[in-house]
């Protein structure tokens, strides 16, 4: 696990400027750092060591030094891999998964990326050939970032390290702030960063003199309309294979591993698969809230900790639980994470992710385990079953819903408000449209208020569509709710959960791996149909079937529960400090993104309770002091993130 960075420039890069990335990017590599010159290129990796201890520092080169490698992330079938080169030939100097790579380079050419098993951003040299590659991993666990300056290609694991580079200018990008206002991430290739952009997972890049090109070698498929052939048990039985083979293959490591507990059925799953694997009682991590107990808060937030306490009971686990103390701690710690994050995402639990990482660092367990993306393959949100419900309205004759049954349900009394917001989404037929009614943080319709720059709102819907409708439009399917859950997994997980699990936890030098993603298993879980995850009214039916031996029958029944903190009162208590210094008129106006007059009546909707302003207040705060930090530079901040700065802050 390690941070990457670079330079290609035909005319002869720049080894200063790698040394001074290599430095920004320290907390991805703390056990040590290596970079290489070889005219047209200079690159580098730092190193979080997990696998060979004693192997040394990136780059990693074949026997002629013809083939350079650099790499962030983990291999999990590296050892079939290089069993298989040793037996063409290949010598390798070292046991990482790293020189995999090298020598499926050599064998293979880039198409030693589809023979890849696992989370990964790439760099790789040619010497001969004088062209670099560059890829991101199937599944975007791990994120890559690229700008060109004049003949520069820069690439690094974070956008931080590409602004060392003086020709990077600092500006916001319009088309992905679109993005990022209606559903809290922006997608690929842009960045919030006018100028950087990112690849898209799936997605690898080649330069040389002679110019650039992208390309894709992998991408989900969904196709219901010819779904797994087989019986539900069947399935049920395949399901539970391909989850323990993905859990096992994540345990290759030379440090103490552990897990994200939640005391969901996915994390509990994952934590009994771990425990079942290695024979011994697995260390697990969980995070709450100072709430007095039984508050009304601690109610509402603290739900993960007790289901969390259940699990590690019944699974003997040795648990480690973090409160977070609701203080002024939280508004000094906060912009240091928008800071982490490198463009902003529209989601608080980057907070609680940072503060149980940093306990696992402090723990001495440097690898963590997560059920991160499993909602999205087997159905676990209930506007999955929503949408099908809504499905069915839509079979209504289309006069006899329009004219008469959607404006009589909007009407209807308040104890009938399921009816009445199923009468409102019918109105959105177009596909960009209905996804967006499920999804959206801020409803583009609110962007003539909202926003200052003229002529942005006009054209927030093609944007929109140009991003959205390709994704939506992929799988082959009978229902929109596998539309809902195809796109959610190649967007929302990609550019929001994973990076905010990313950038949170090597922030705190910690490396998390999420077998659900494993893509033989993603693959295996888009082939079934949308009946054997919704079966019986439930969700995740298959999944919760193929694991009800492992999980505690407390938690496969339990409400479903997002990963979600006390972020609405925050924001009128402990982070209302923020609130009043950068929603501020002076700093809004300064900033010329939002208009001040909208914004001020959205912070005293939500301050006096007249209204309900969570996710665009949340998403206009962390913009603005993102912007304070990157782009207007009014906001410096005094040090750099580190582990002890969050223990300062938990209550034991």
């Amino acid at each position: 696990m390690c941070g990457i960075y670079g330079q290609f420039n035909p005319h002869g890069a720049d080894p200063i400027l790698i040394e001074r990335m290599a430095a920004c990017l320290a907390h991805r590599g703390p056990d040590g750092y290596g970079t290489f010159h070889d005219g047209a290129l200079a690159f580098g990796a730092g190193r979080l060591a997990i696998i060979d201890l004693a192997a040394g520092v990136q780059p990693l080169f074949n026997e002629d030094r013809s083939v350079a490698v650099v790499f962030n992330g983990e291999i999990y079938n590296y050892r079939a891999l290089r069993a298989a080169l040793q037996a063409e030939g290949h010598v390798f100097a070292t046991g990482t998964d790293t020189e995999v790579i090298v020598h499926g380079y050599e064998a293979w050419g880039l198409d030693v990326l589809t023979h890849l098993r696992g989370m990964f951003a790439i760099g790789i040299w040619d010497r001969g050939q004088q062209r670099l590659f560059l890829a991101r991993d199937r599944m975007g666990e791990k994120p890559l970032y690229v700008a060109r300056r004049g003949d520069d290609l820069l690439f690094a694991s974070e956008i931080k390290a590409l602004l060392e580079h003086p020709g990077v200018g600092r500006a916001v990008c319009d088309e992905a702030l679109v993005s990022y206002l209606s559903v809290g991430y922006v997608a690929p290739p842009l960045t919030l960063f006018e100028g950087i952009e990112k690849l898209a997972p799936g997605e690898w890049l080649r330069v040389d003199a002679q110019g650039i090109e992208t390309g894709r070698y992998w991408q989900p498929e969904m196709d219901t309309l010819h779904p797994f052939a087989g019986s539900y048990d069947e399935a049920v039985r395949r399901t539970r294979d391909m989850l323990t083979e993905a859990v096992e293959m994540r345990l290759m490591s030379d440090v103490p591993l552990g897990v994200f507990l939640s005391g969901g059925v996915d994390s509990t799953a994952v934590a009994a698969l771990v425990s079942r694997a290695v024979n011994q009682p697995v260390q697990s991590f969980t995070v709450g809230f100072d709430h007095a107990p039984g508050s009304k808060g601690d109610t509402k937030f603290n739900v993960d900790t007790r289901y969390a306490a259940v699990a590690a009971q019944a699974l003997k686990a040795e648990h480690h639980l973090i409160t977070i103390r609701q203080d002024d701690s939280l508004a000094a710690l906060f912009p240091h994470l928008i800071h982490a994050m490198d463009e902003p995402i529209v989601q608080p639990a980057i907070v609680q992710t940072a503060y149980v990482a940093a306990l696992a660092r402090l723990k001495g367990v440097p690898v963590l385990l997560s059920g991160d993306g499993s909602d999205e393959i087997f159905g676990g949100y209930a506007h999955y079953r929503a949408d099908r419900l809504l499905e069915r309205y839509l079979g209504v004759p289309g006069l006899l819903r329009s004219a008469i049954l959607t404006p009589l349900l909007e009407r209807a009394p308040a104890r009938f408000d399921g009816a009445r917001k199923l009468a409102q989404k019918s109105r959105a037929v177009e596909p960009v449209e209905r996804y967006l009614h499920w999804m959206r943080i801020v409803d583009p319709a609110q962007f003539p208020d909202l926003l200052a720059r003229d002529g942005l709102a006009g054209r927030a819907s093609a944007i929109l569509e140009r991003s959205l409708r390709p994704i939506l439009d992929a799988p082959h399917t009978a229902h929109f709710a596998d539309r809902i859950a195809y796109t959610s997994l190649r967007r929302w997980v990609a550019e929001d959960s994973n990076m905010r699990v990313d950038k949170m936890s090597m922030a705190m030098s910690i490396e998390a791996r999420a077998p659900f993603e494993d893509h033989d298993l993603v693959g295996w879980g888009l082939s079934l149909p949308l009946g054997a995850k919704l079966r019986g009214g439930g969700f995740k039916t298959v999944l919760k079937d193929a694991v009800r031996d492992l999980v505690p029958g407390e938690i496969l029944n339990r409400p479903k529960w997002g990963f979600i903190p006390p972020s609405s009162d925050w924001l009128r208590t402990v982070l209302r400090p923020l609130v009043e210094t950068h929603l501020s008129r002076e700093r809004i106006e300064a900033a010329g993104v939002f208009r001040p007059e909208t914004v001020a009546r959205l912070v005293d909707d939500h301050m006096t309770r007249r209204g309900y302003e969570l996710w665009p207040l949340w998403a206009i705060l962390s913009f603005q002091i993102w912007h304070a930090i990157y782009i207007d530079g009014s906001l410096t901040l005094d040090h750099k993130l580190a582990p002890a700065d969050l223990a300062d802050a938990i209550v034991r």
